[in-house]
């Protein structure tokens, strides 16, 4: 996928991305490893992880010390992967609480 392609991509989603730093931990059932958060919306996550997890692979992330939520590996790309929440957004905004609250609405 080139650059416009993904640009095209980006201009299409149904719920808009927040760009974000923060700390984060994905737990995939066996091991857990910390990696960085670049950008969060209600539907999903894109982390920073030197990982090659399997497309489907279900897993858990905590962002800052908020609890888990549960998703699944929907891409991986270069050193980063991208994570789809297996609940609604509604229950992502709850998990999360105030960082949740900032995040732009579906």
């Amino acid at each position: 996928m080139d650059r416009t392609d993904k640009k095209n991509e980006e201009n299409q989603r149904l719920c808009p991305r927040q760009p974000v730093l923060l700390k984060a931990t994905l737990d995939t059932g066996c091991y857990a490893f910390e990696c960085v958060a670049y950008d969060l919306s209600l539907k999903g996550i894109r982390l920073k992880l030197d990982l090659p997890l399997q497309l489907g692979c279900m897993v858990q992330v905590m962002v800052k010390h908020c609890p888990y939520v549960p998703a699944q590996v929907i891409w991986v790309e270069s050193g980063f992967i991208g994570l789809e929440f297996s609940v609604s957004g509604v229950r992502v905004a709850e998990i999360l609480g105030d960082l949740g609250a900032l995040l732009p609405k579906i």
